[in-house]
């Protein structure tokens, strides 16, 4: 009966060891899954970026995801890249906008200049009509002197039959070259450093996306990505 009642104590033991390492194996999973939840939101958080509605609008106004656009006009990469955010607007039609910002760069010397006469064109509401022509005809204007690509400019704005006199009081208005700075010190705060940086998101709060490609399919899958 005595080894019995030992036999039965072991046992008893044995279970009760078992159950108490069941109970911090799972303690143990509980706690690093916690941990983990923990890191992963805090990296989201952290990688969350806080973007101006300062811009111009391209696709529907009610669109709730918004793909950000730190361009130059100047830039051959910004003007290769528009079929690309064309076909974007176009396959998410009703599901993204694109919102447009200056980023002109200091190595292209009429970059500014043509930023001015986009905003000098969007104040009469022809703003990407002036967009388009500019990186339609980047080729012919990007190495002309000041005097030159500001008259090449007023041409433009002739042909999309804007009003001469308003246009060219704009195109020197000390308001338009403010907004353009704004947004170029804004892109650098965020982290531009190039053009076109693009970001996708809803509100004010977007995240990068990294090595966009002007191949759409894969552009395409970034923003997908960003969607979901």
């Amino acid at each position: 009966m005595r080894k019995l009642a030992q036999l039965e104590g072991k046992t008893l033991e044995q279970k009760q060891n078992m159950v108490k390492w069941i109970v911090i194996g799972i303690s143990s999973v509980l706690f690093l899954a916690f941990f983990t939840v923990i890191i992963i939101v805090s990296k989201q958080k952290a990688s969350e970026i806080k973007i101006s509605t300062s811009g111009w609008v391209r696709g529907d106004q009610n669109a709730k995801v918004t793909l950000v656009e730190f361009s130059d006009l100047q830039c051959p990469a910004c003007k290769a890249y528009q079929p690309v955010i064309e076909q974007t607007l176009k396959d998410f039609k009703g599901r993204v906008k694109l919102l447009y910002k200056h980023f002109p760069l200091s190595l292209h010397k009429n970059s500014t200049i043509a930023a001015k006469s986009a905003e000098a064109a969007g104040a009469q509401g022809k703003f990407f009509e002036m967009h388009d022509k500019l990186f339609e005809k980047q080729v012919d204007w990007s190495g002309m002197d000041a005097s030159t690509v500001e008259a090449t400019f007023i041409s433009y704005a002739k042909e999309l039959n804007l009003d001469i006199d308003k246009f060219k009081k704009d195109l020197n208005d000390k308001t338009f070259e403010e907004k353009i700075r704004s947004q170029e010190n804004e892109g650098a705060a965020v982290g531009v450093n190039s053009t076109p940086t693009f970001y996708i998101g809803r509100g004010e709060s977007y995240k990068k996306i990294e090595g966009a490609s002007q191949v759409y399919s894969e552009f395409k899958k970034e923003i997908e990505n960003a969607l979901r």
